[in-house]
């Protein structure tokens, strides 16, 4: 039978058959006995591969009032549910049964009702339809699905999800984070100095690109009234330029040497040409600065390039629009700073809106700014809407207004518009930036003002501006002095740097030659800092590695006394107990579902096992305990099984979506999926060695869960060892998209698998079943260097139950 009219139709991907058996080592004698939860849903692309010709039972566990249907055309199979007399018990229901061909493969599928209202909204449309919250595959139909409950299931009342606040949450761009400033000096050193490596790391600036020669050119002077102006172009990166104009007084200073200031732009429609971004750098320079005012990228002499650089690959490599932009202010500044003219020990930087960003992105990030002015930009809510100002994992746990924080004690202001988002500017984020200057004894060099227009950088915020800039900057103090006058602007073709004499290069790159430019120099670098390479350096290389990937990882090892648990239920077998419970973090909301198998004689050791299937891999459809959870069982090991977001108990079968809410810049300030269940492994760890019967952990991952687990093993503490099964899973940069498990922002830019499996060494560490370009001379040569060479094994073959957890238990 074929899907009705109208009926849309989710695949649930069931990857089981001879592969995915020898990759769970723990599988009962079928091979093809199998039980999923709705998690599944999103693999769409794979069939059930069945290794044997036979008959499967196919079972549902869901509400009572969920009536569940089987059809079968060809190789598909669809399961349909339809509201039935009852309330939201779950139940078992028995669908029939499968006749399968040896070798052969099915789809299995949830089809949809079509909707009421044929003009639903497109987002509720591509919602995916309820599942079953648990489907088992069996090819005996005497088993009885209920014990399988014990071990995958804590609530067996309801098949509602954890009560876990993710799920429902995201953070978008129109949030701050609440910033106040620590309660000593010493904690915000500590504080500003991860925020600056979060920074550097999420904009792609860690490692930097190498500083090539900027080969400035400068030309077409146009003498003004006390200024004048020359066209400027630089290369920030080989076959990428960077236009601008400089302003210069035309009266020499006294010194020889003149201060300067950089003037990013705002989003202007027509960039650096606008009237009011000409109206400030004419002023600095008649009140002496040299003034360096730049094309965002995308902006007048830039535009073929346009003002857009990010996609999946870019951001896997930990590229972006916001890190090319953030680049060219520092190779400008690179540039103003060495001008003969110019005081590099008096050089500021002042811009409006986006411009605002870079003012104190920059600021934050290079000390050689010594006076800020971010106009309209720095608010407690809106963080910026462009690409290019944000960045994945740039605002996780922070935001503009501590990064603003982050110029103290250099003297800075702020000037906000009652008209935008930064008009509580004196009520919000001054008050928490004068707290940091407070901090460090520099109360006196950080002003605001807000004025009653709307979003600008008008005559009256640049008189403000000028007064400030003024005094620090220039030693001015007479406000009334540097005060604007009348401004003669220029047309745009007078200053644009790119006409019939001066044409753009031929070869100026476009965005895909950049792309490929940056990511085989990225490469190039990493490969550098190889053990295998450098045993000389890899001491410094392995802190500079640590570093991109814990900001990438963004996981915390909670310490018991934030961890909150309760538990849920418990059931006796022979020889072992099991036990439910929820914990999580306990500022967080969060709810994540683990079972513990505690034997009957416990030795004091606990491994943790983590798996694409969560809890439910602890158990065979029959419910009997799996073969890896039964050997460490048998060797007095406590095991733990759990069920990270969108896994299991923690995905909801009435709405199984597996992603937090979608939102405009999702991951500059949201943790990935992979990121989010690396999180809960690590709660899950900590919670375990927290167990007051519990001296050792040792962990136990297999499949995509192994790939997460191995990423994050260098930050996972208190573990006594690991063995991870990839599966054959890579992180190598394939034209395709990585499943969203494992598709980290920032994967590639800190190495991926083989760097962190190189930052395990010493501890032990077996990986079974790598992919085939899997580098292992990192891992080999690092615990080599760590002189832990017998620590590190590598496998192409799984093995068998018994022998894993006998090295589990012993080591050897």
């Amino acid at each position: 039978m074929k899907p009705r009219p109208g009926d849309s139709v989710f695949f649930l991907c069931l990857a089981v058959g001879l592969a995915a058996a020898s990759a769970r080592g723990d599988q009962p004698s079928d091979p093809t006995a199998a039980i999923f939860t709705p998690s599944d849903l999103p693999k769409l692309a794979r069939g059930v591969a069945f290794a044997n010709a036979g008959e499967r039972t196919v079972r549902v566990w869901s509400p009572s009032n969920q009536s569940w249907t089987l059809t079968r055309e060809g190789d598909v199979v669809t399961l349909r549910a339809a509201s039935s007399p009852g309330d939201s018990t779950p139940r078992w229901q028995d669908l029939g049964k499968l006749a399968v061909a040896a070798h052969g493969t099915l789809k299995i599928q949830i089809a949809e009702p079509p909707k009421a209202d044929a003009k639903a909204d497109n987002k509720e449309a591509s919602a995916p339809p309820a599942a079953p919250a648990l489907l088992v595959l069996d090819s005996d139909p005497e088993h009885d699905p209920r014990r399988l409950l014990d071990f995958a299931r804590g609530r067996v009342d309801s098949t509602e999800p954890a009560a876990d606040r993710r799920r429902e949450q995201a953070r978008t761009n129109r949030e701050g984070n609440d910033f106040h400033a620590p309660a000593t000096a010493a904690a915000w050193r500590d504080r500003s100095a991860h925020v600056r490596d979060q920074m550097r790391v999420a904009l792609g600036l860690w490692p930097a690109p190498p500083k090539t020669p900027l080969n400035p050119q400068v030309y077409d002077v146009l003498e003004r009234d006390g200024y004048t102006i020359e066209k400027v172009v630089l290369e920030t990166l080989p076959g990428f330029t960077l236009s601008g104009n400089l302003y210069r007084p035309s009266k020499k200073p006294v010194s020889g040497k003149a201060p300067a200031i950089l003037c990013p732009h705002g989003h202007w429609e027509v960039g650096r040409v606008q009237e009011d971004v000409q109206a400030r750098c004419i002023r600095w320079a008649k009140l002496g600065a040299v003034v360096f005012m730049y094309d965002m990228v995308g902006y007048n002499d830039s535009k073929p390039f346009t003002h857009a650089f990010l996609n999946d690959r870019l951001r896997r490599w930990g590229l972006s629009l916001f890190g090319l932009q953030t680049w060219n202010s520092i190779r400008a500044l690179d540039w103003l700073s060495t001008l003969p003219d110019v005081d590099p020990a008096r050089i500021g930087c002042t811009g409006e809106s986006g411009g605002g960003t870079q003012t104190f992105i920059l600021t934050a990030l290079d000390d050689r700014i010594k006076v800020s002015a971010p106009v309209v930009m720095v608010s407690d809510w809106f963080q910026g809407g462009c690409v290019c100002e944000n960045a994945a994992g740039l605002r996780h746990h922070t935001d503009n207004i501590e990064f603003a924080a982050l110029c103290a004690p250099r003297p800075m202001i702020l000037v906000g518009a009652s008209g935008d988002w930064t008009a509580k500017t004196m009520s919000l984020a001054f008050p928490a930036i004068r707290g940091v200057y407070s901090l460090v004894g520099s109360v006196d060099r950080i002003e605001a003002q807000v004025f009653d227009f709307p979003h600008n950088y008008n005559q009256t915020s640049r008189n403000a501006v000028y007064a400030f800039m003024g005094r620090w900057l220039l030693g001015i103090e007479d406000s009334a002095s540097t005060r604007e006058g009348d401004q003669t602007p220029e047309k745009p073709e007078a200053i644009l740097t790119f006409e019939a004499k001066h044409p753009a290069p031929a070869d100026r790159k476009t965005p895909e030659q950049l792309e490929a430019a940056l990511i085989k120099t990225l490469g190039d670098q990493l490969e550098a800092l190889s053990p295998a390479h450098d045993a000389t350096n890899w001491q410094a290389a392995k802190r500079f590695l640590k570093t991109s990937l814990s900001v990438r990882v963004g996981l915390e090892t909670p310490s018991p006394e934030a961890l909150a648990q309760r538990e849920v239920r418990r059931v006796d077998r022979e020889g072992f107990r099991i036990v439910h419970s929820q914990i999580g973090r306990r500022a967080n909301g969060e709810a994540i579902p683990v079972v513990r198998l505690i034997p009957t004689h416990s030795n004091g050791r606990l491994t943790v096992i983590a798996d694409d299937q969560g809890k439910s891999a602890l158990a065979t459809p029959a419910g009997e305990v799996s073969e890896l959870a039964r050997a460490l069982l048998a060797r007095g090991q406590s095991v733990v099984g759990f069920d990270p977001l969108f896994v299991g108990e923690s995905i909801d079968p009435a709405k199984p979506i597996t992603h937090r809410p979608v939102v405009d810049h999702f991951h500059t300030y949201n943790p990935s999926v992979a990121a989010d269940q690396m999180q809960d492994l690590a709660t899950v760890v900590s919670w375990a060695g927290s167990q007051p019967d519990v001296r050792e952990v040792s962990l136990a991952a297999r499949g995509l869960a192994g790939f997460q687990a191995l990423i994050a093993r260098p930050l996972l503490g208190g573990l006594a060892r690991t063995a991870v099964d990839l599966n054959g899973a890579e992180d190598t940069d394939g034209s395709g998209d990585l499943p969203a498990e494992i598709d980290l922002p920032g994967l590639f830019q800190f190495g991926g698998l083989r760097t962190a499996a190189a930052l395990s060494a010493p501890a032990p560490l077996w990986i079974v079943r790598p992919g085939p370009k899997f580098a292992k001379a990192w891992p080999e040569a690092a615990y080599d260097l760590a002189d832990a060479k017998a620590q590190f094994r590598i496998a192409t073959e799984a093995p068998p139950a018994d022998r894993l957890a006998r090295w589990i238990d012993e080591g050897n």
